[in-house]
């Protein structure tokens, strides 16, 4: 193992301990690597995560050792925090914030969906769509499924946008103005996550617990709610080969043959996501729409 590098992100240089740590299986990339993908994504990732508190999911030993949860890091001083409610959280607002977390083997960031100063209430909704494990054309159906949930979102009076999870599935998001707190904005999600399964029954439910699903994608609306975390937009996931959780425009859906499609060399001239905020949609209103009777 190497002695360490230093990287220089932004104005800061962070250095990077075992660097040839392979964080992503054998002959996989390192832990350096993962620290100069987080420098040059940084344009691209630190919008989304700008106010919102996050979590580290570190894998010390690297995705085929044990790894936890931190929600809470020591960090040095020079790292932004978030105080809420006596406790200190994390914020990634610059890239060498992002090649610290590498350094700690800190290998997906996960954040609030809502941001300071409106912390509880969020600007942004989520619907995971988890396919199951033992559906060989279970992408199909979940890309069926983010079409749907597109549907179901405008017809509502809200805005949709899609990315891969780097994992299993896709995530359908959607911006919010910051009226409703976490449990009103969770009860939203619900009810457009019932639009959405019933639009296919046999295929799709919200059923929470794993046994009462029979096979049939999740779509899950529990992302949202008080202190609940999702996978960052260009956060890197925990499994072999280092996926991506990629925003995408909705025209590359139907090219799209895995959710982990893409991988530390993913390029982006301009982010799906851009100007996704200037398209934020009142959840009152959309909670003023489902309510009413729907068409026959």
């Amino acid at each position: 193992m190497g002695d360490g590098v230093r990287i220089r992100a932004g104005r800061r240089v962070v250095e990077v301990k075992r660097p040839d740590k392979e964080l992503f299986g054998a002959g996989g990339p390192t832990k350096e690597d993962l620290a100069r993908y987080h420098v040059r994504i940084a344009p691209l990732m630190l919008p989304h995560l700008k106010g919102r508190p996050v979590a580290l999911e570190r894998y010390p030993g690297g995705v085929g050792g044990p790894g936890f949860f931190v929600k809470h890091p020591s960090v040095p001083d020079w790292v932004r925090t978030l105080e809420i409610e006596g406790e200190s959280m994390m914020e990634a607002r610059d890239a060498a914030t992002l090649v610290w977390c590498a350094d700690q083997a800190a290998i997906t960031l996960h954040a609030w969906q809502s941001r300071e100063p409106r912390l509880g209430r969020p600007d942004l909704l989520i619907l995971d769509l988890d396919p199951p494990d033992t559906d060989p054309g279970a992408f199909a159906a979940c890309k069926a499924a983010a079409r749907d949930a597109r549907e179901v979102l405008e017809e509502a009076g809200l805005a949709a946008y899609v990315m891969t999870t780097g994992s299993k599935g896709l995530h359908v998001r959607s911006p919010l103005r910051p009226e409703l707190d976490d449990q009103e904005v969770r009860d939203l999600a619900k009810l457009l996550a019932e639009r959405v399964a019933e639009r296919a029954p046999g295929e799709r439910t919200t059923e929470v617990r794993k046994n009462k699903r029979e096979g049939r994608l999740f779509v899950d609306y529990l992302r949202n709610g008080r202190e609940q975390l999702a996978v960052a937009p260009y956060s890197v996931r925990v499994r072999e080969g280092a996926p991506v959780a990629a925003p995408l425009f909705w025209e590359e859906l139907d090219d799209l043959g895995s959710p982990r499609a893409f991988g530390l060399d993913l390029e982006r001239e301009e982010c799906p996501f851009r100007g996704m905020h200037r398209r934020a949609r009142s959840p009152k209103g959309a909670r003023d729409r489902l309510g009413r009777p729907r068409a026959a």
